[in-house]
């Protein structure tokens, strides 16, 4: 139920359409709410590229456990007047389950994928990790029971063959990474469907904030067990990359609170070629040849799953601004 604590955070809905936040600009409102999603969603892949960036300057020097518990405790510090203003909602979540499992999946999703992101070349661990396509795509229709049709599959299929391209010549040596970012993507799938299924219970604030709880929970034990005394360059770092995470995981929440699942699921690959790029340019990754092959096809799919969505925008009657 809606309070006053929540109501102006409280997202509007169109006659047919997913859930838009009435805080976005007229410029999104005009949109189908697939392709505004879309949109903060990339936006979102730009700042993880970033966060990619953050934690090798670090990881060598403080354990992956120590950056999600200080990334997490940023983020509570920059969402407290937040959480404060939805305390009402807060304290009363009708979805808290849901909430809570989603929370553990954050914790398998960050640690794993951290961690490879550390071992294997950035845009070969972002190949692997699109294996989450799949996995979204298969448990929207199954748990959310979204409609997904035949073009949306076939753009994961097409997308998940690039992937199968790059990530063939994983078979020297680097099995463990390879299986880390593999399981960093099922845990991220989890959280996905985990989200939307929370979403329909409670608002934003709510499942950020249960969710953070878990994650604290979990990660504290670990971290202070292989704690490291950072020196000011690395606590900086830290904080920094409390800020970039919080930021980026505002754009991937609202993203999804949007548009559906397995509408957005194949821009995921969008990531490839922002990986490829930063990876060549700051760390001397050359991509292959498998790279560059399958890359192609990925691009070739988000385009198209991008163009799906910005048709849907004649066929959606844009949302309006809930009366406050």
């Amino acid at each position: 139920m809606s309070t006053a604590d929540d109501k102006d955070e409280q997202p509007s809905r169109s006659a047919t359409g997913p859930v838009l936040p009435a805080f976005l600009p007229q410029s999104f409102r005009a949109m189908s709410p697939n392709l505004a999603a879309s949109i903060l969603m990339i936006l979102a892949f730009m700042v993880f590229t970033l966060m990619s960036v953050l934690v090798r300057s670090v990881g060598d020097r403080v354990p992956i456990v120590q950056v999600v518990l200080v990334r997490q405790l940023v983020a509570f510090a920059l969402l407290a007047p937040w959480f404060w203003s939805e305390r009402v909602q807060i304290r009363r979540p009708t979805g808290l389950k849901l909430h809570l499992a989603r929370g553990v999946l954050a914790v398998g999703s960050m640690t794993c994928g951290l961690s490879a992101v550390l071992l294997i070349p950035l845009a070969d661990v972002t190949a692997i990790q699109m294996a989450e396509v799949l996995f979204v795509t298969a448990l929207a229709a199954l748990v959310l029971g979204e409609k997904v049709g035949w073009r949306r599959w076939s753009a994961a299929a097409v997308g998940f063959l690039g992937v199968a391209i790059m990530v063939r010549p994983f078979g020297q040596g680097v099995e463990t990474a390879a299986l880390l970012a593999l399981a960093g993507a099922l845990f991220g799938a989890g959280g996905m469907v985990a989200l939307r299924l929370g979403s329909a219970h409670d608002g934003t604030g709510t499942v950020l904030f249960w969710q953070g709880v878990v994650v604290l929970a979990l990660i504290t034990p670990a971290a202070l067990w292989f704690w490291v005394t950072p020196s000011l360059a690395d606590a900086l770092m830290l904080i920094l990359m409390g800020v970039v995470f919080t930021v980026g995981q505002w754009l991937w929440t609202y993203a999804l609170r949007m548009g559906e699942a397995s509408a957005l699921a194949p821009l995921n690959y969008i990531k490839l070629l922002m990986a490829g790029v930063v990876g060549w340019l700051a760390y001397g990754e050359t991509p292959t040849l498998e790279t560059v092959a399958g890359g192609l096809l990925v691009m070739g799919a988000a385009t198209y799953t991008i163009h799906r969505n910005a048709k849907q925008a004649a066929k959606v009657r844009p949302a309006t601004l809930t009366p406050s």
